[in-house]
């Protein structure tokens, strides 16, 4: 009983968006009031911990809503001043054939765009359509492209987010990780391992769409290459740590384009113009690159998160407080190559009215929903908890009232050893539940650690806890708003969105699966 009640508010969510069409926005507002009461009258969890673990979900959360504010408005400048189409049209210029066309975009151009900010279900169906693909390879090259490297979205949040909230409020601390930096960089590396399989899966998906089997046969070798340059080209710049973090996902896609483009020119001469329209339309992109390699110089990115001083320092329950370190945050740097892009993107006022407009209109819904999953991450992570001479501490009973541990300890029980076999799962359902990566990392990091620890021991916890990023990576491929969202563009009905879901549900687990076996072979060798 007391499992069921711990893991009531995911299955909530989760059936309110399977079985009832429900919006991740109107589940988020749900799942979190239903996580708070679940909390509070049958955990036994003080009202007052309830709503700070709330509240300090919430700015917790500023980390990446606020930065997926300002991309959004970044992304709606781009489009109303005709950057994005000029971006499209060359980027359509440089290949060929439709096979070239799916892996130089969707592979390529879609994880660099993916990396920078851009959610290609909402951008890529029309290119596709343009380019005479079918509305329904249109959508699904369109929604696979987000996931070979979807931990590297918007510069590398889904890892250095729930990396700073893992080592921070939750307090995680893994054998033989000294500080949170080293998290964040071992993290990035146990994700990179197993992105050479996923990266050349999702790379014959997206041939399949094009053309079924036949497709994907003629140009296995072309997918695999594209695949395997995408993510062992990551895994590179993880383990030599020659960039930053953030901009690994650029790099790496960047990379493949520019493979992909010469394995197909062979002996034919291609024309290719890289005028000054298309370094104006790129501007806000390069100034976010240049901006993101200066701020994550060490001694840079130091003296940013020092600058205000306490000024930004908000004081929280039990003694609790969270620096903001807005300078040293992506969202502002996003901001700021917005405002400084504006003279070379050159929009009139009433570009800038409709850009505005369509922001305020549609960005409400990610703010809220990611917001509130953090909220509930919280909520679960300090049930059971208590304030104590002004200092949030476990309650005399923690550990039979802490949410997290009894899901934790369930699953553990359930799987004992074979555990890091399913362990991706858990990745995978919080992504679809939560929407994102990002949520998904955060909302089942306790977990997580507390069955790993159960089953397999302390030291396997940061490669369970990558390849739980991975299998939340896979899952962009059939989370529902973005389904919706890509099929919206192009016109594509309810029956086909099923079609393609039932089309993608099979390998998506496979491969969950196969991370799953690959996470349970490397522990067995540690």
């Amino acid at each position: 009983m007391d499992f069921f009640f711990a893991v009531s508010p995911i299955l909530l969510v989760l059936i309110g968006m399977l079985f009832f069409s429900r919006s991740g926005v109107f589940m988020a507002v749900a799942g979190w009031i239903f996580a708070g009461l679940v909390a509070w009258l049958y955990f036994q969890t003080p009202l007052s911990v309830v709503i700070g673990a709330s509240i300090y979900g919430i700015v917790k959360a500023f980390a990446i809503t606020f930065a997926v504010a300002f991309t959004m408005l970044m992304i709606f400048i781009m489009k109303e001043t005709g950057a994005l189409s000029e971006i499209v049209k060359t980027v359509r210029s440089i290949t060929t054939n439709k096979v070239e066309q799916t892996l130089f975009i969707g592979m390529g151009f879609g994880s660099l765009a993916t990396s920078l900010g851009v959610v290609t279900p909402a951008l890529f169906p029309p290119v596709f359509v343009a380019l005479g693909f079918t509305p329904l390879a249109a959508v699904a090259i369109s929604i696979l492209c987000y996931d070979p490297l979807t931990s590297f979205a918007l510069l590398s949040i889904p890892i250095t987010l729930p990396a700073r909230v893992v080592w921070g409020p939750f307090n995680i601390r893994p054998p033989g990780i000294a500080n949170l930096e080293q998290f964040i960089w071992v993290f990035t590396q146990k994700i990179t391992i197993f992105l050479p399989v996923v990266s050349v899966c999702f790379a014959l998906m997206m041939l399949y769409f094009v053309g079924k089997w036949e497709a994907v046969k003629k140009n296995f070798i072309p997918a695999v290459v594209s695949g395997l340059v995408l993510s062992l080209s990551a895994l590179t710049m993880a383990y030599t740590k020659i960039v930053p973090v953030e901009v690994i996902g650029v790099l790496s896609g960047f990379f493949t384009m520019i493979v992909i483009y010469f394995m197909f020119r062979k002996s034919e001469k291609t024309k290719t113009k890289i005028d000054g329209d298309f370094l104006k339309a790129v501007s806000p992109w390069l100034f976010l690159f240049i901006f993101s390699l200066i701020t994550n110089y060490p001694p840079v990115k130091k003296f940013l998160a020092n600058l205000p001083g306490k000024l930004e320092v908000i004081p929280m329950i039990g003694g609790k407080s969270i620096d903001l370190n807005v300078f040293a945050h992506v969202y502002f740097w996003i901001l700021v190559a917005t405002i400084v892009s504006l003279p070379l993107l050159n929009p009139t006022k009433e570009q800038l009215s409709n850009a505005f407009k369509t922001w305020k209109q549609r960005v409400s819904g990610p703010f809220i929903a990611y917001s509130l999953f953090f909220a509930v991450a919280f909520i679960m992570a300090w049930s059971g908890m208590e304030i104590v001479n002004g200092k949030l501490a476990p309650g005399s009973n923690f550990k039979a009232m802490n949410m997290d541990i009894i899901i934790g300890t369930t699953l553990a029980h359930i799987f004992g050893k074979m555990y890091p076999l399913v362990s991706p799962f858990l990745g995978l359902l919080g992504a679809f539940v939560g929407g994102s990566e990002t949520a998904s990392n955060v909302l089942f990091a306790k977990i997580q650690y507390s069955a790993i620890v159960a089953t397999v021991g302390a030291t396997a916890f940061m490669p369970a806890y990558g390849a739980h990023a991975v299998g939340g990576g896979i899952a962009s491929a059939i989370t529902p708003s973005k389904i919706t969202n890509a099929a919206a563009l192009v016109g594509l009905k309810g029956k086909d969105e099923s079609s393609l879901l039932k089309t993608m549900i099979i390998p998506v687990l496979a491969m969950t699966l196969f991370v799953g076996i690959m996470l349970q072979i490397i522990i067995s060798t540690m």
